[in-house]
């Protein structure tokens, strides 16, 4: 796939079909994590691939908030140092285009429990964790949301004076 169709075709995917991820897909996967960029090159993170099914169910009912997360195959769980998640941003959106790329759905979740995934998987209390980001094949297909136009977006040279 051409990159422009793959930010193109990207969407929150929030139904998933009952299928796993296999090796293949995971490592390429770790892989666009592996080569995003990261401030000054620490690549202060490290992500937490929850594909078995018991933690996937805990991590959904008991972080969760969303009853969608326990259908996904796949949860991957970013972890970094505290004000390190500008640098998880950038690998997690490398790794759900490649996840796009590679025909798999992907949903970014930030409104969690952290506490109970620390707990859930052993994460340090000195870690955040900001990120969780489902993974699978879609059991939807979404249509594009409506965006601003670029001029609501875009500023040259400088920051648009209020007003007419």
């Amino acid at each position: 796939m051409e990159f422009k169709d793959v930010i193109s075709k990207r969407r929150s995917i929030r139904a998933y079909r009952p299928r796993g991820v296999g090796r293949r897909k995971l490592r390429r996967l770790h892989r666009a994590l592996q080569i995003a960029p990261s401030a000054a090159n620490r690549q202060n993170y490290r992500f937490v691939f929850v594909t078995d099914e018991q933690r996937r169910q805990r991590i959904a009912s008991e972080a969760g908030h969303q009853a969608f997360l326990g259908t996904a195959p796949v949860i991957m769980v970013a972890v970094c140092e505290r004000r390190g998640e500008f640098d998880v941003a950038i690998a997690v959106d490398h790794m759900i285009l490649a996840a796009t790329d590679l025909g798999l759905g992907t949903c970014w979740i930030g409104w969690f429990e952290r506490q109970a995934v620390r707990e859930i998987l052993g994460i340090p209390k000195a870690k955040a964790v900001p990120i969780m980001v489902t993974i699978g094949y879609a059991a939807e297909e979404p249509k594009a949301r409506p965006r601003k136009p670029l001029k609501e977006l875009i500023a040259l040279d400088a920051y648009p004076k209020a007003g007419p």
